[in-house]
């Protein structure tokens, strides 16, 4: 009787082996039929945040020192200041992201 058993449970996982190994021949089939264009675009759309974390810190960062020059008729002082807080604060923003912080 014991032997019976064992002899089950090999088939049983004989079975699943040769169902897994299907599955992942179907899955690398299906992988390779796919276009670039259809691919995830997980990366790109990575490369854009980070773009954009970047960008706009520095872009806040001028423009409200422009502003603050602007009001107290001051030479580019203040604009640069913030030009540079503008990009760490962005810089931050982008560490935080690529380190999982968020």
């Amino acid at each position: 009787m014991k032997n019976l058993g064992n002899k089950n449970k090999s088939k049983n996982f004989d079975s699943l082996s040769e169902r897994i190994a299907n599955f992942e021949a179907i899955m690398t089939a299906e992988k390779k039929k796919q276009s670039p264009a259809q691919m995830p675009v997980a990366g790109l759309a990575l490369a854009g945040r980070v773009a954009t974390e970047l960008v706009a810190g520095i872009a806040v960062g001028t423009f409200l020192g422009w502003l603050i020059d602007r009001w107290l008729e001051t030479t580019p002082v203040f604009m640069l200041i913030l030009f540079f807080l503008g990009a760490a604060g962005g810089l931050m923003n982008i560490w935080r992201l690529l380190t999982g912080e968020e």
